[in-house]
């Protein structure tokens, strides 16, 4: 392994399927101070921990990178044909927990900095690296740097997430199908007929965003033989999702050209307490898919119309709690951050980069709230489905990206 795969290996080591990120914030830091690059610890929680880097002349634009220290958990090691936290090469793949999403992008963007600290004078503006927690949960990490003012003024948004998908699962596919959960103008078979590497790329400047609430449903409990002293909690939830089905049928005629419609998904159902008792109490978890033309408040504003109507009728009583809403996002093609990253990475890379918006979310969403109008493209080493069982990153894709960030960061900044 050479130096560049070596700090890849070592940040696949420091497990953060456990909330331990601040483990990788001290090794960056470390890493950092190294090279003299003026960077900050950001202390978020006991044991997590992110940080902030820069570099640059002051004079100019703002150009941000962002990238995650934390990972999903380890799953069944006994799954594994290599160790999840070895961070081992093995051909001409580097095997890890995390190494896709998102450690290799992580890992990328720093090395990266470090190379352009050398001739950071050239550099007409700055380039700040944050290192995020959180982001797999939902929770902490951007959003605490956004609300503490610590994304202000930035002007456009690289993200390391992966980006690519292996040619194999592409070519395997009917000529006719498109890749489920990616919205794009060209057609993913002709394009990856010309592709020579193992692995297709895109540019993702879109991403759906997310609300998520649950709906509780307060009735009175009554033993079955008598249910006319009871209100049935489940009687009115069932009413509300009738009703809200009809809601997002009407929503979802509203389409976006990267994002599509937004996608509705009751994930829970609970309620009851026995089999012979009119159930007190119910509730319902609802995850949605957001896109621009539909906003978070138009949503909420429309169940709580539901609600009120339910609740007028003397039944049960219904509540409405949101637990998160993350924003949309939606980029532009001709941007000057997404052209050249186009043109750098269909160079350095050989292959066509098409524009795409996705459904899954990113830290986007939160830095976002600082400037709606940050440029935003999301471009890195890995597959998009990560998770797997012996997840791994293309050495050379990598090594690649590397030198993607260096160029473009060089480019746009000049």
């Amino acid at each position: 392994m050479d130096n560049d795969e070596l700090v890849l290996q070592d940040l696949v080591r420091i497990n953060t399927t456990g909330k331990n990120e601040v483990a990788i914030a001290k090794y960056l830091k470390k890493l950092l101070d190294e090279h003299d690059i003026t960077n900050e610890i950001i202390e978020f929680d006991d044991g997590r921990a992110g940080l902030i880097a820069e570099i640059g002349n002051g004079h100019g634009p703002i150009l941000a990178f962002d990238g995650h220290e934390d990972t999903v958990a380890l799953g069944d090691k006994t799954r594994w044909q290599t160790d999840p936290l070895s961070g081992i090469k093995i051909g001409d793949k580097i095997f890890g927990r995390g190494i896709t999403d998102m450690k290799s992008g992580l890992a990328a963007g720093v090395l990266a900095m470090i190379r352009l600290k050398r001739n950071e004078q050239l550099l007409n503006g700055t380039f700040k690296l944050y290192a995020t927690v959180g982001e797999e949960t939902g929770e902490l990490g951007a959003k605490q740097m956004v609300e503490a003012g610590l994304a202000n003024h930035i002007d456009a948004l690289l993200i390391g997430e992966p980006s690519g998908i292996q040619l194999d699962y592409i070519k395997s596919l009917p000529v006719e199908q498109s890749l489920p959960g990616i919205v794009m103008a060209e057609n993913i078979h002709d394009i990856s007929e010309k592709n020579k590497t193992t692995e297709q790329h895109f540019l993702e400047i879109a991403h759906k965003g997310a609300i998520s609430y649950r709906i509780t449903s307060q009735g009175i409990t009554a033993h079955s033989s008598m249910p006319e002293l009871g209100v049935n909690a489940i009687d009115a939830l069932l009413t509300f999702y009738n009703k809200q089905q009809e809601l997002f049928n009407d929503i979802s005629k509203i389409q976006n050209k990267l994002l599509g419609k937004t996608t509705p998904v009751v994930t829970q159902i609970a309620g009851g307490e026995q089999p012979n008792t009119v159930p007190g109490c119910a509730t319902m978890g609802v995850f949605v898919r957001t896109i621009p033309e539909v906003p978070h408040e138009k949503i909420v504003s429309e169940v709580e119309k539901i609600i009120n109507e339910i609740n007028a009728s003397g039944k049960a009583v219904l509540s409405l709690t949101i637990n998160f809403k993350n924003q949309p996002v939606y980029s532009n093609p001709n941007g000057r951050l997404s052209q050249i990253t186009k043109k750098i990475g269909e160079k350095l890379i050989h292959q066509s980069l098409p524009f795409i918006g996705v459904s899954g979310g990113t830290d986007a969403s939160q830095f976002i709230k600082a400037n709606p109008n940050m440029e935003v493209v999301i471009f890195g080493p890995g597959n998009i489905t990560a998770h797997q069982v012996d997840e791994f990153v293309d050495a050379g894709m990598y090594h690649s990206f590397i030198d993607i960030y260096e160029s473009v960061v060089h480019q746009y900044l000049k």
